[in-house]
C-alpha cells in the first residue's frame, strides 16, 4: 500500500531547514519542498517503521499496529514505468494483518523531484498513482517524515497558525513518521513532529502506532458482526467457514482463517 519553501541542506539527504516561507494563493497552507540530493538506494535499503501516521481509506485507526514499509528499487522498470517495488503491512488488535504489495516511480529526474515520489497498484498506469513525498529524511539518525502530496486543507478556516493537512482518501492522503527501529523513541518522534509543525503540518491528524508485541497473531474474545450473520464470534466463523466468513472475519479471527501462518 502509500503521497515549499526554499531549503538549506545541512548535509547529503538530510532535514531542510526553512528559508522564507512560500504559501499557496488559494488555501493560504505553507507550500512544501522535499528533500534535496535524494538517494533513493539509500532511503530503500532497511525496513521502515511507522510510529505516527494519519487515518485513511487505506490506513484505518484499527490497522495502528506494527505498520511497516519496505521498499526495492528494480533493475528494470515495469510495464507501466514503475521503478520501485513497495511492500507494506499493519495489524489489528488480536494481530489480523492487513497491507500488500504497491509500485512506485520518481516523478522527477533531478533536485527536489527525486524525493517527489507516486505509488500505485502495480496493475494501474502511472496516471492512478498517488503522490508519496518525502518532506525531511536524516539516515543517520533514522527517520523519515513522508506526506501524500501537499497538504491543501486547513484545519481551521479562521487559524492559518493551525496548520494544513491533506486529505483522507486514497490519493493526495496521508502523513507518516517513519523510524529506521521498531523501537519507539519519543525524543526523535518528538523532533520529527515539529519538523512536520514548521513545515505547516496539523499534527492533530498524527494517531500514535503501536510497534510492540508485533508477534502476537490471536483470535478476539469479543463478538462482532457480520452483516448477513448478525453477531458472531470466532466459533461461528470456524463453523461456517465454507461459507465465505473468513472472507468478511479475517481481521477479528486471524487464527482461525489462517492469517498467522506467515508468523509461526
Amino acid at each position: 500500500m502509500f503521497f515549499f519553501a526554499t531549503f538549506v541542506v545541512l548535509s547529503l539527504q538530510t532535514t531542510p531547514i526553512r528559508g522564507e516561507d512560500e504559501f499557496d494563493e488559494e488555501t493560504g497552507c505553507k507550500l512544501l519542498l522535499t528533500v534535496s540530493d535524494f538517494d533513493i538506494d539509500e532511503y530503500a535499503s532497511k525496513p521502515w517503521y511507522v510510529h505516527q501516521q494519519a487515518v485513511t481509506s487505506y490506513s484505518p485507526i484499527d490497522q495502528n499496529y506494527c505498520v511497516k514499509a519496505e521498499y526495492t528499487v528494480r533493475e528494470k522498470g515495469t510495464f507501466w514505468g514503475y521503478t520501485v517495488d513497495v511492500m507494506n503491512e499493519a495489524k489489528n488488535e488480536v494481530g489480523g494483518t492487513a497491507g500488500g504489495s504497491l509500485c512506485a516511480y520518481q516523478t522527477g529526474t533531478e533536485g527536489d523531484d527525486l524525493s517527489k515520489l507516486a505509488v500505485s497498484p502495480c496493475f494501474l498506469p502511472k496516471v492512478f498513482a498517488g503522490p508519496y513525498w518525502i518532506v525531511a529524511y536524516n539516515e543517520t539518525e533514522g527517520y523519515a517524515l513522508i506526506s501524500g502530496g501537499q497538504p491543501f486543507i486547513r484545519a481551521d478556516p479562521d487559524d492559518i497558525s493551525a496548520g494544513c493537512k491533506t486529505g483522507s482518501g486514497t490519493n493526495n492522503s496521508g502523513l507518516w513518521i517513519f523510524s529506521r527501529n521498531q523501537t519507539r523513541d519519543d525524543a526523535l518522534v518528538e523532533k520529527v513532529r515539529m519538523i512536520a509543525s514548521d513545515s505547516g503540518f496539523d499534527l492533530s491528524v498524527l494517531g500514535d502506532v503501536n510497534q510492540t508485541a508485533c508477534d502476537i497473531c490471536q483470535d478476539t474474545e469479543d463478538e462482532f458482526t457480520i452483516w448477513w450473520a448478525g453477531t458472531v464470534d470466532c466459533e461461528f466463523v470456524d463453523k461456517w467457514s465454507w461459507a465465505g466468513t473468513c472472507w468478511y472475519a479475517k481481521d477479528e479471527c486471524p487464527e482461525t482463517c489462517g492469517e498467522c501462518d506467515d508468523e509461526e
